[in-house]
């Protein structure tokens, strides 16, 4: 008998049980109302996080607060993150702080967790793109949140769960996701509408009317997971060894052909045990002009959301975070996806000297 695809997700990500939804965002969601993280509590997430990640965190009824990130690696660091736990404690608040795993690094949490644990906070562990798959890292906070929508590192096209060793926490987000509704098609059409009216915005210097769009994400936050997609995650989770192995290699060639670029061109040296992206760092002067090169000649080139204060800013009025704003103007993410062999990533790179030259 083939094993559900709940407990195939537990067994794979460290738990004993998990619990699907339609999205990631819905897990994190029912997790945040499961554990009562509402009026005077905080809930700490990077300032550099997806739009949506705030919204589910807002949508709880708590306050969220944003986390500094490095803005030579984007992700949030170990100390201050724990410094950050120590000085709300300080303040006379508590809640639940977000250790995410941004880009499929597998970044280490020990003193955040530790202040954590001594000062009656909840951790979380978001791991949007499976970091803590191979090897298998063990699941040391209430819960770790894993996303198998499309475009993650573990693709089934749609889906997120929550996996926790807690059999009553599993047990009321059970009965939770049992009162949403499924994800269908009118539910993707809705984030496509929604997102294209963020970019628009974006693109014509409205990022603070971003804000105003929060009402509007409240009806996309909760769905239930799709039967339709348990065979797809099956699969997903079946092939995910040789998916990682296969990202690690064009991980591989994209360093080898960067070196020559360096030190304009810089990819993160963490360790990335699921790589969704090839992320690097450059200049702001030169990232635009090199992001518009690649894409004038086909060739995929992303650049990160803007910090959650430029997107929220009254919401996160206490939290301005020069390094994330850094940060998100230096990024630039290369795609590890099978077109990318070594003779794209060549053409990539013969399209980037010039603009390097003339910029560096």
């Amino acid at each position: 008998m083939t094993t559900a695809p709940a407990l195939q997700i537990a067994n794979a990500f460290g738990g004993d049980h998990a619990v699907l939804f339609g999205r990631a965002r819905s897990a994190l969601l029912a997790l945040f109302e499961t554990l009562g993280l509402h009026g005077r509590s905080v809930i700490l997430i990077p300032s550099n996080a997806c739009p949506s990640l705030f919204a589910s965190a807002w949508a709880s009824g708590a306050q969220v607060r944003l986390a500094p990130v490095s803005p030579e690696t984007g992700v949030t660091e170990d100390a201050a993150l724990a410094a950050q736990i120590e000085t709300l404690s300080r303040q006379g608040r508590t809640g639940a702080v977000l250790l995410t795993h941004l880009y499929g690094f597998r970044l280490d949490f020990t003193q955040a967790r530790t202040a954590a644990r001594v000062l009656g906070w909840t951790s979380i562990e978001n791991d949007a793109n499976a970091s803590s798959f191979a090897p298998q890292a063990p699941l040391e906070d209430v819960a770790r949140i894993v996303s198998f929508g499309a475009g993650k590192v573990l693709d089934a096209g749609a889906g997120g769960a929550v996996i926790t060793q807690d059999a009553a926490l599993a047990a009321e987000l059970k009965k939770r996701a049992a009162t949403y509704p499924v994800l269908d098609a009118q539910a993707d059409q809705d984030e496509e509408r929604l997102m294209l009216q963020r970019r628009a915005l974006r693109n014509q210097g409205r990022a603070a009317e971003i804000e105003h769009t929060l009402v509007s994400e409240l009806s996309q936050l909760r769905f239930g997971f799709d039967p339709n997609t348990a065979e797809p995650l099956t699969g997903a989770l079946a092939h995910l060894p040789a998916r990682l192995a296969e990202r690690q290699e064009r991980r591989a060639l994209w360093t080898q052909a960067l070196r020559g670029f360096a030190p304009a061109l810089t990819p993160v040296a963490l360790d990335q045990t699921a790589p969704w992206r090839l992320i690097v760092k450059t200049a702001p002067t030169v990232r635009d002009p090199l992001v518009e090169a690649l894409r004038a000649n086909g060739f995929d080139a992303g650049t990160n959301y803007p910090a959650l204060t430029q997107s929220f800013p009254e919401l996160t009025a206490q939290d301005a975070h020069p390094d994330a704003d850094l940060w998100a103007q230096s990024v630039i993410n290369l795609w590890l996806d099978e077109r990318y062999d070594s003779a794209r990533i060549t053409a990539v790179c013969a399209v980037m000297e010039p603009v390097l030259e003339a910029l560096t």
